[in-house]
């Protein structure tokens, strides 16, 4: 039996999108700043500060309603959800042998590395 409904599938997608709208929005106050700070902007152009914060929420705010509004963005975000949902996760015995197994492995070739490299030392020094 699936805990979900369409309407948390869209909610997640609206909550997704609204997030990435809001760092869309910290990026554009940060280049705003940044081109502030190398053209001197706020002498030249009047009420610069307000339309530099302005414009970037007008800008985010203009994307999300594009995405939600837009059927073929809709429609795809409505699928990657579909999909999302499908995932199956490994439970706590599955993913601490995959976490060990790894960490052997990976300990394993950084010992055969460091024997290398130990080697090429040491060739390499009775070649000089």
């Amino acid at each position: 039996m699936s805990l979900t409904t369409k309407d948390d599938g869209k909610k997640w997608i609206q909550t997704g999108v609204a997030i990435s709208c809001l760092l869309l929005v910290y990026v554009l106050f940060s280049f705003f700043n940044q081109l502030s700070e190398w053209f001197e902007l706020e002498a030249k152009i009047p009420y610069y500060l307000g339309l530099s914060q302005a414009i970037p929420v007008l800008i985010s705010l203009g994307v999300f309603i594009y995405i939600m509004k837009n059927e073929k963005t809709s429609s795809f975000l409505n699928e990657v959800y579909n999909e999302a949902i499908k995932v199956v996760w490994p439970d706590k015995n599955e993913t601490v042998k995959h976490t060990v197994g790894i960490m052997i492995g990976v300990t394993i070739v950084g010992f055969i590395l460091w024997i290398f490299d130990v080697l090429a030392g040491y060739l390499l020094s009775l070649v000089q």
